[in-house]
């Protein structure tokens, strides 16, 4: 068995420790430091100061690309779902391939990883996971838009074609968890348009001085959706927690459980050209596509557990066990078909996670180390074998103040994977090869530096770099089955940051990224060696597949700038994302747009409370078809009635936009194109809290 290299200078930080440990906090925080003779209580606080640095989500100083949106900020919103939420955040894009299947993407280009209640999901369990996540059990959503912060998950991707870094952001979700401060007893009941009914019941509690906490949920969600849409939905949510937090020891446990049935959303198609719909062929365009498959059952479990020792003020032990898994049987049914004459196909995604790490906090260094192995398990609807990987990934962070403003890290981590059971690999004249089994890969490596400077008590500036070596996926599909290097990225980013006062914050974040040998499309094929069209194994339907070639140089710029703020019973957000880097003619159906606008109005006045927001996303292209182009804009209004009890009205997407936000498949070959929202909702809701 091949082994993890280990470079030297991953423990090259522990020589830079001081000869002696000095007095950390005593929450082990990394608390923020005023400037020594400053007394002013506007001096802003670092990104992340609030987090325990054992904690593997601890950011540095130097990390400024970060939204965080917590419960009320959710009710606020009131969005219909996670994807929604996520649209609707500074610098995200959805691409929604289905009502099944989401593509998160940052307007950084690439993908972003979802961490649900600590555990790291893979990209093929994150599309189907979020999905069968009820918003209305989310206790916080954390964006983290730095991919420089390497601590979290793996450098390289699982079971996919796309090459190079996985990781462009983070999303990182807390389901609803009890607690001091918060509401013992939640209980709610909704309505809204297209037959959408949701009642949800949560209870928590502490006990011994608030050392432990118990918490638990349930919600029924049912949706018919729009008529004729194939948009049917039912499902059942339990949710469990418990946390316990002394000065010895620091234990949080989540079980997590959704049992669903779910149809997939028809597609409006997108091709212009002769076809010989509906017995086969391309969708016409604005025609609904004569697929109505659905998912029954469907059901999605993740644990997570985790785990912290103090040893003392300086020394903490941390441990994270992850399992998660998302399994169903799709029945694959069209217009044209026989229903009885359709077999179910199953499906599982599944993975496991373990993240060890250790950290020495003192006053003005704090230096973490650890381990992370993540396992991948999974067997795709129709597919004839499975598919299992296994990454193994060391690293190290190391931050150190200068002075009470100012502040330096760097950070480096190097994975290799080891592929259990190889799938399938597609050569250029449409003959597919089996991948072999029990190999690994070259190893992938990121380094990172980072420096915050807190000049007074209104400005702040930060600066990050880092690099990373990915190694080019096995399944990749090349001309004359080319070998191509390994992806080399570099990534610079700045931070700008102005605490006006606190009815206008500015956050500025520029950024710069150079990619050599980076992967792009050289075409696509859809015949074999023999002229047969290439169909896709879990429908039965005439497919493409993607030809890649290396560039020997991808620039991506941009920035992104929001002001926030509040005064009396008003407060606002506006965030605008420019971002300089797509392909013109959208080939890989992965864009974002360039330009994209989010806002947000709140008002509060005794008992009323009332919330506005619009998202402005710009026309970009998606396999060479128009998509975006939309605004849309919700509005809710609520009001306390006493004794716990409040009511709310909400209307979302009031301008009634059936917008798409990417295109399926290869307008020429694909019998699907746009998946479009429903339109203009309204609703309201009941609550009881205690």
């Amino acid at each position: 068995m091949a082994r993890l290299k280990v470079p030297c200078l991953l423990f090259a930080p522990l020589l830079l420790l001081p000869g002696g440990p000095a007095q950390a906090t005593d929450d082990l925080k990394l608390a923020a430091l005023p400037v020594e003779d400053d007394a002013d209580d506007s001096w802003s606080e670092p990104v992340g100061a609030s987090i325990p640095a054992y904690q593997r989500f601890a950011l540095p100083r130097s990390v400024a690309a970060v939204q965080t949106l917590d419960r009320e900020d959710i009710e606020a919103i009131r969005p219909r779902d996670v994807s929604e939420l996520i649209e609707g955040s500074l610098g995200m894009s959805i691409g929604r391939q289905g009502a099944r299947v989401h593509n998160f993407s940052y307007n950084r280009g690439d993908k972003v990883s979802i961490i649900l209640d600590g555990v790291y999901l893979t990209q093929t369990e994150a599309q189907r996971v979020l999905g069968d996540l009820p918003v209305e059990m989310i206790d916080s959503v954390r964006f983290l838009r730095d991919s420089s912060v390497i601590t979290i998950s793996p450098l390289m991707d699982f079971g996919s074609a796309n090459a190079g870094s996985p990781n462009q952001g983070f999303i990182l979700i807390e389901t609803r968890k009890g607690g001091p401060g918060k509401d013992r007893g939640d209980f709610k009941t909704s309505y809204a348009r297209f037959d959408n009914r949701k009642t949800l019941g949560f209870l928590s509690d502490s006990w011994l001085d608030d050392r432990l906490t118990l918490g638990g949920g349930y919600q029924r969600s049912d949706y018919n959706g729009r008529p004729g849409w194939n948009m049917e939905y039912h499902s059942d949510t339990w949710l469990a927690n418990g946390g316990w937090k002394d000065e010895n020891f620091i234990a949080s446990a989540s079980f997590f459980l959704n049992k669903a049935s779910r149809e997939i959303q028809r597609a409006e198609g997108t091709y212009t050209g002769a076809t010989r719909y509906p017995v086969s062929g391309p969708t016409p365009n604005h025609v609904m596509d004569k697929n109505i498959w659905k998912y029954t059952p469907m059901d999605t479990r993740v644990i997570a557990v985790n785990l912290a020792k103090p040893w003392n003020d300086v020394h903490t032990t941390s441990l994270t066990y992850g399992w998660t898994e998302a399994k169903g049987t799709q029945y694959a049914y069209s217009l044209t078909t026989d229903k009885s004459t359709v077999a179910g196909r199953e499906a599982k995604d599944r993975a496991k996670e373990w993240n060890l790490s250790h950290t020495i906090a003192t006053a003005k260094t704090t230096l973490k180390f650890g381990g992370q192995t993540v396992e991948w398990y999974q067997f795709t609807e129709g597919g004839t074998s499975s598919r299992e990987e296994k990454v193994y990934g060391l690293y190290t962070t190391l931050e150190h103040r200068i002075t009470p403003g100012w502040s330096v890290d760097a950070a480096f981590r190097i994975d290799r994977k080891h592929i259990i059971q190889g799938g399938d690999k597609y050569l250029d004249n449409g003959t597919r090869t089996e991948l072999s089994d029990d190999e690994w890969t070259d190893d992938a490596t990121l380094f990172s530096l980072g420096t915050a400077w807190q000049i007074d008590p209104v400005w702040r500036v930060s600066a990050r770099y880092s690099f990373n070596f990915t190694p080019t996926p096995d399944q990749i599909s090349t001309r004359n089955n080319e070998n191509l290097p390994g992806e080399k990225r570099h990534r610079y980013e700045l931070g700008i940051n102005a605490n006006f006062s606190r009815a206008l914050r500015l956050g500025l974040t520029p950024f710069y990224y150079v990619l050599r040998n980076a992967k792009v499309s050289d075409g696509a094929i859809d015949t074999d060696s023999e002229g047969n069209p290439i169909v896709d194994p879990s429908t039965g339907d005439q497919t493409s597949v993607t030809i890649y070639k290396a560039v020997d140089e991808v620039i991506r710029k941009g920035i992104e700038v929001s002001l926030q703020g509040d005064s009396g019973p008003w407060s606002y957000e506006l965030g605008w994302t420019y971002y300089d880097g797509n392909d013109e003619n959208g080939t890989t159906g992965s864009e974002v747009p360039d330009n994209k606008f989010n806002g947000r109005l709140g008002w509060r006045h005794g008992p009323w409370n009332a919330n506005f927001s619009v998202v402005r996303v710009e026309p970009y292209k998606s396999y060479d078809y128009t998509v975006g182009d939309f605004t849309t804009v919700n509005l809710n209004l609520s009001r306390e009635l006493g004794k716990g009890f409040s009511v709310a009205l909400f209307g979302q997407n009031l301008l009634d936009e059936e917008y798409g936000t990417n295109n399926k498949g290869y307008p020429a070959t694909a019998n699907w194109g746009v998946v479009r929202d429903v339109g203009r909702t309204f609703g309201t809701e009941l609550r009881y809290h205690f």
